[in-house]
């Protein structure tokens, strides 16, 4: 066991052992679904026992991250990572540009009149009609969440969208900064 373990991982375990055993009972296997349940399970049963950043609102990592000390290995979404392999880490608030557009019309009053003294009635609704109009967009940044970036030495990222706390809008969940600092003393060697 090591030393930060919180979670057991027995409940993924039978539940990956069961898909197994149920694709391995049929009339004509699929060999390449047995396989890929063959590596499932070996994935759960590296976390048998394992560390979890788990929070009660459902806003922390939960069981999306995985950690076995013992096997030297963390499990980040769907991706097995190395502790050994681990470059870096951050997280980043996650920046979305977003447009708007207002529209001006000109000259529709005026317009109005002169087709209405020209054409009458009809003269004035084409007279609004071919009001010419201004458009100005205007492009600007709004925050939506965070980003928590994984860095590998060999040049591979992983990333996983973060949402705020709920309470304000820029400050993160704190399970993700303990989830931070854990890869960071992974980075350092010290676990």
């Amino acid at each position: 066991m090591g030393k930060y373990d919180n979670h057991n991982n027995i409940k993924n375990i039978k539940k990956a052992q069961k898909i197994l055993d149920k694709l391995s009972r049929k009339r004509k296997p699929d060999l390449y679904r047995i396989e890929l349940a063959q590596e499932a399970l070996r994935v759960a049963k590296l976390f048998e026992t394992c560390q979890i950043f788990k929070s009660i609102n459902g806003c922390a990592p939960n069981e999306r991250v995985l950690f076995s000390d013992d096997n030297r290995v963390m499990l980040f979404v769907d991706k097995l990572i190395s502790y050994d392999d681990i470059q870096s880490y951050r997280i980043i608030e996650n920046l979305v540009t977003r447009s708007r557009t207002d529209t001006k019309q000109k000259g529709t009053v005026s317009r109005a009149i002169v087709g209405g003294v020209i054409a009458g009635g009809i003269g004035a609704v084409v007279g609004a009609m071919s009001a010419g109009s201004q458009s100005q967009t205007t492009q600007y940044q709004t925050g939506e969440g965070f980003l928590f970036q994984i860095f590998l030495k060999n040049g591979e990222g992983f990333q996983f969208s973060v949402e705020n706390d709920g309470v304000i809008f820029n400050k993160i969940h704190p399970k993700w900064v303990e989830l931070g600092t854990k890869i960071q003393m992974i980075i350092d060697g010290k676990v």
